[in-house]
């Protein structure tokens, strides 16, 4: 017989729940969004169709790669500019990682389809419970493929990250759309 209030509470708090829920302003399908431990975002790099300098044009024609029009319009008329930051010439992938003691450890990699990275230029914000940091970078390293990473304090709880900036390759500068997430760091 002990077992019948534990069933019958059981049963009410099944009834209950659905009215709670609907209830809610969130509605009954709403579920609270948790930060995970670990997140990664990969986000488009964007061309600038109308900074392709000649030499850009000349290395996209000799090696086949179609950005801005450079394969298929005649090397003595201009290049259509109406794709500015429509066209993408690579990704940029942010790794965000919490490492538990408060720390979080923030990676990127940008890889280019445009030809080799000549410079890249990031503003990196990194905010946590505790603390905070901006960061702006400079890598100037021609590869097709640039990466680098920082490992910060910033207290238990939820943190942010915030990348922007631009690519340059050899053959136009390229912006990256800003990416944003969030983790939580234990």
């Amino acid at each position: 017989m002990a077992r019948r209030p534990v069933l019958v509470a059981l049963a009410a708090a099944a009834l209950l729940t659905p009215v709670l829920a609907l209830g809610s302003p969130a509605g009954a399908a709403a579920t609270p969004e948790i930060d995970p431990f670990r997140t990664d975002v990969v986000s488009p790099l964007l061309a600038d169709c109308s900074k392709v300098p000649p030499a850009g044009r000349a290395y996209a024609r000799m090696h086949d790669l179609d950005i801005c029009g450079t394969t298929e319009t005649p090397v003595d008329q201009p290049l259509p500019t109406e794709a500015v930051g429509g066209e993408e010439c690579g990704d940029l992938t942010v790794t965000a990682t919490g490492r538990g003691g408060g720390v979080i450890a923030v990676g990127w990699r940008v890889t280019s389809r445009t030809g080799p990275i000549t410079s890249v230029t990031l503003d990196l914000t990194v905010l946590g419970r505790t603390a905070g940091e901006v960061r702006h970078i400079f890598d100037t390293e021609a590869a097709q493929i640039s990466h680098d990473g920082i490992v910060r304090a910033v207290g238990a709880g939820p943190a942010q990250v915030a990348l922007s900036g631009t690519v340059e390759t050899f053959i136009t500068t390229c912006a990256i759309t800003p990416v944003v997430t969030r983790i939580l760091v234990r």
